[in-house]
């Protein structure tokens, strides 16, 4: 190649670039000046872990019929309510304290009833000492309305239908939700067990999620699968039952766990059904 034809190349070429439109020219110079941005894909930095909430507890009414009440301390104004009723004889509550605690670091008021002394309670006291113990934390606490969902987990779980079938009787408010994890009624040394509130009093609005375990040897599915059936009022698409078969979750003691699995199977499930409970509402669509 020639020097001549060299330097016509170049000189081609410089032209070239002088003929451009000037707003590529522009565009190419404000390109060049803007800051690096991330490649499509790139890993974005997660957000900063959200500040738990202080929270108080408040003890109410006596004995039997008493009731703890945990709830977010620097929340104002009533909070969305949850009762969670414990299996019989767990009368101090400390195995489902980290599960309470979950709910209450969501913004809920936490009602925690009592209803016995000890597991020798007599059964058929036990649904009145619940209620007592709801509507004394709902004088001292009050929770938004329209709220309020019940979960309980074995005699707790019975009692939570049972709440739900006797609300607007005793003038309590109705659940948006039933959450009963392995329900059961039968108490050793008292035949009857806890009685029954007839489930088909439970409102048409309300959402009725029942668990039973594979490997549940106490109570087994028949109470959780009755109470589905049983609940004639409620339309067959707010009313779920679900067989739990993992191992290491589908015993009687599983719901008072803690660990990882129980959070995915029963803590997060609780959540969604919170959610959908009150989005429902939110929604106006009755629930």
């Amino acid at each position: 190649m020639t020097i001549g034809l060299v330097l016509l190349l170049s000189v081609g070429a410089v032209l070239g670039f002088a003929r451009q439109d000037p707003r590529e020219q522009a565009g190419r110079g404000e390109l060049a000046r803007s800051p690096a941005r991330p490649v499509e894909g790139t890993p974005r930095k997660p957000p900063p872990p959200r500040r738990p909430l202080r929270l108080e507890r408040i003890e109410v009414g006596r004995g039997a019929r008493g009731a703890a009440v945990v709830r977010p301390s620097e929340l104002e104004g009533p909070q969305p309510g949850v009762v969670l009723l414990h299996g019989w004889g767990e009368v101090e509550r400390s195995d489902y304290r980290g599960w309470i605690r979950h709910l209450a670091q969501a913004g809920n008021t936490v009602i925690v009833p009592r209803y016995q002394r000890s597991a020798q309670s007599p059964p058929d006291r036990v649904l009145a000492n619940a209620l007592a113990g709801v509507r004394s934390s709902l004088r001292r606490a009050p929770i938004a309305p329209g709220s309020l969902v019940v979960a309980g987990h074995s005699a707790g779980a019975a009692l939570a239908a049972d709440y739900a079938g006797s609300a607007r009787r005793e003038g309590l408010p109705r659940p948006r939700a039933v959450f009963a994890a392995y329900p059961g009624r039968i108490i050793l040394g008292y035949p009857g067990g806890i009685p029954a509130v007839d489930p088909s009093a439970i409102s048409a609005r309300t959402r009725i999620l029942a668990m039973a375990g594979a490997n549940d040897r106490v109570v087994a599915q028949a109470p959780a699968r009755e109470l589905i059936r049983s609940a004639v009022n409620v339309p067959t698409r707010r009313k779920r039952f679900i067989l739990v078969q993992d191992p290491a979750v589908d015993d009687h003691g599983a719901p008072q766990r803690a660990g990882r699995v129980a959070r995915r199977i029963f803590w997060a499930r609780l959540d969604r059904l919170i959610a959908l409970a009150r989005r429902s509402r939110d929604a106006g669509s009755g629930g």
